[in-house]
């Protein structure tokens, strides 16, 4: 996850004040830095930078046996997979767009900031 929010102008050099932010987030706090991460992508229209974040919001989703958990990760999977093929069309700002406003419900319904 590091790649995704490192910026891009210091590729090789460690940057200890991110790395210490991402050890010391909770799991509610990480799902929102792969959002930031994915808004940049969508922002500076880096097709990679914004799948990859896609991919690790996918691999986030929890189908565990509960019925309503497998319900909501299923909902989300959808919307990531159309997101991404938006994304494939280069509509970045319409990808943008979702994502901010997805990011915004999760930082208020999980109390993250």
């Amino acid at each position: 996850m590091q790649s995704l929010m490192k910026p891009n102008h210091s590729k090789n050099a460690p940057d200890h004040y991110l790395e210490q932010k991402i050890l010391s987030a909770s799991p509610e706090q990480l799902i929102a830095y792969v959002y930031d991460a994915a808004i940049a992508g969508c922002i500076q229209r880096d097709i990679a930078k914004a799948s990859s974040a896609l991919s690790l919001l996918i691999q986030s989703l929890n189908f565990d046996e509960e019925k309503e958990m497998q319900v909501m990760s299923t909902k989300f999977y959808k919307t990531y997979d159309y997101l991404l093929d938006l994304l494939r069309k280069k509509k970045f700002d319409e990808v943008l767009t979702y994502l901010k406003e997805i990011r915004a419900t999760w930082v208020e319904a999980m109390n993250v900031y």
